[in-house]
């Protein structure tokens, strides 16, 4: 009689063991599951975060090129200020050289000029100078106007017109200076065959900053020496004087004296 009893109770035991083992299964599945959508990422949130990363890598791109194009056109016009300062370098030699080569020029933005080497020295040229850097087409030329300066002070006021081409101070005022000249020098760029990209200039005021001497030889009167110089700094001089009124005895080599 006992056996069957003790059969059922250890029968009972083990459906409430199993039960209980099945809750904590069941429990644990639950949990698992409950862990993986908690530390998982939905398609939703995918697609979020790929929308995010896009627009972020696109905007690094757009400011990466951007970087890229300023460092191109920082590159380019760093070439044409090294062209312009050269051709402002050549001019003031030429100017130093002989002060009539630069004056004698067509005066104006309309008449190009550059400085070229002829028999070893610098000399002005017609027109545009080419020249072809880091796969880019410079052009470079310079032009020159004329100047004023205040009749009191001395200053340079400016040009003497709109355009730097006469002698009449119309702009600017004070008096047409033939000893000053303003001295532009251009740089432009573009790709082969394409439009301008860039543009720079340098400007300055050129002085002659010596004059012409020469040495009397005799005192036979002839012209031109009144008016020296006529066309450049030692252009046209001789050894005589332009006039004289009969007070100077110019008869003896060498020796001028006032007659008695």
């Amino acid at each position: 009689m006992n056996q069957p009893v003790k059969s059922i109770i250890t029968t009972k035991r083990a459906c409430v063991f199993l039960k209980y083992n099945g809750i904590i299964m069941s429990n644990m599945l639950r949990a698992v599951k409950y862990k993986f959508h908690e530390k998982g990422f939905s398609l939703f949130e995918i697609l979020i975060a790929i929308a995010v990363f896009a627009t972020m890598g696109l905007a690094a791109a757009q400011l990466i090129s951007v970087s890229l194009q300023a460092d191109k056109a920082g590159g380019q016009k760093t070439v044409g200020a090294k062209l312009v300062s050269e051709e402002m370098e050549a001019v003031n030699a030429i100017a130093t050289e002989q002060w009539n080569n630069i004056y004698a020029l067509n005066k104006g933005s309309a008449n190009h000029y550059y400085a070229v080497v002829s028999s070893g020295k610098w000399a002005t040229s017609t027109g545009n100078e080419l020249i072809t850097a880091n796969d880019l087409e410079y052009t470079r030329y310079f032009y020159a106007e004329n100047t004023c300066r205040d009749a009191t002070t001395k200053n340079i006021k400016g040009i003497t017109d709109t355009g730097g081409t006469t002698g009449n101070c119309t702009v600017s005022g004070g008096n047409h200076d033939p000893s000053t000249q303003k001295i532009t020098a251009v740089a432009t760029w573009k790709q082969p065959g394409g439009n301008t990209l860039g543009t720079t200039t340098q400007s300055a005021f050129l002085t002659r900053s010596r004059n012409a001497a020469t040495a009397q030889s005799d005192w036979a009167t002839g012209a031109g020496q009144a008016t020296n110089p006529s066309s450049g700094e030692d252009a046209n001089f001789n050894g005589g004087f332009s006039s004289q009124d009969g007070n100077i005895d110019i008869f003896q080599s060498g020796i001028i004296k006032l007659n008695q």
